[in-house]
């Protein structure tokens, strides 16, 4: 009797470490719903701020990336359920699908032809789970129409911000002041070109802009790209390059006028600023002109100012 219980509760145990370890891979391979939830929200999240012309580069990249490591994270846990991450990811954030693939097949280079066959089939699917902060019914329905028309689609170039600003000009800060009165300033800024080489420069926002003095002396047109990061609590920062085409002297004896050599000249400057609400944003500006010694009148013109932001 003793050895038939001893017998009974072995096997009880036995039976029962094996419901359990089968109930655990069991959970291993089927993906929580919470999960999916999580990916489609962050899905919603990036494509939102992709269709957005006004969303700032570092906001597109920041969301991407989050997107693009929840998908991956996933697929690291749940190998077996990988078509439904990818099913998911990509039917929440069409305009994503293409940076999903990639990398997703960087990581996992055995799902390459999975990534790549859902990353074209995503947009004629409808979304696979809706996330709490999902855009209206209608809105979806014609983003993911247009990302029909267009399997690889950048987004639409257009303008992202206009600024207006006033301040000192020829203010001397890197070298002495000769030239009165202020400046008015206004710039309008575009999106981000698309391609390898905009890439590689980080993706600076291209700028059109003029300085115009109310003593009439030097006045500028210029054109560049603009680099904005945000720096937190509202604050942001950055600078730009350019090249400016000024109406001011390039030889001349003008005891209040400089001396800048060449009538195309570059253009640096670096900005300050506090964004209020979506679309207003208030900072300080400081650029500089010259021609960097190529020739040798080289007197250089910088301005400083107040400037409003208007983010479309």
């Amino acid at each position: 009797m003793a050895i038939f219980c001893r017998v009974v509760i072995a096997a009880g145990l036995l039976w029962l470490g094996a419901a359990l370890n089968g109930g655990a891979v069991a959970q291993e391979g089927s993906i929580p719903q919470h999960i999916l939830l999580a990916i489609a929200e962050a899905g919603e999240v990036a494509h939102r701020a992709e269709a957005r012309a006004s969303t700032p580069e570092f906001e597109r990249r920041a969301v991407a990336t989050r997107l693009s490591a929840q998908t991956v994270s996933a697929i690291a846990s749940y190998p077996r359920d990988a078509r439904t991450i990818l099913r998911t990811a990509m039917s929440a954030s069409p305009r994503h699908r293409i940076y999903i693939a990639e990398k997703v097949t960087a990581a996992f280079p055995g799902y390459k032809n999975l990534a790549w066959s859902e990353a074209n089939a995503a947009p004629n699917r409808p979304r696979l789970v809706r996330a709490a902060a999902t855009e209206t019914a209608t809105a979806a329905r014609v983003e993911q129409s247009a990302a029909m028309k267009s399997p690889v689609r950048d987004r639409d170039f257009g303008v992202t911000a206009v600024i207006l600003g006033f301040g000192g000009h020829d203010v001397g800060a890197f070298g002495h002041r000769k030239e009165s009165g202020a400046d008015l300033n206004a710039e309008i800024r575009f999106t981000p070109f698309g391609g390898w080489l905009w890439d590689f420069i980080l993706s600076p926002e291209p700028h059109i802009g003029v300085h115009y003095n109310t003593d009439g002396n030097t006045n500028q047109v210029f054109m560049g790209g603009t680099w904005m990061y945000d720096l937190g609590w509202g604050f942001f920062g950055g600078g730009s390059l350019s090249l400016s085409l000024h109406d001011g002297e390039t030889d001349t004896e003008k005891l209040d006028r400089k001396e800048l050599g060449l009538p195309v000249l570059f253009r640096e400057s670096v900005e300050l600023g506090y964004r209020y609400g979506d679309h207003h944003g208030i900072s300080l500006h400081l650029d500089h002109i010259s021609n960097a010694s190529i020739d040798e009148n080289n007197e250089g013109l910088d301005t400083f100012g107040l400037r409003y932001i208007y983010r479309l």
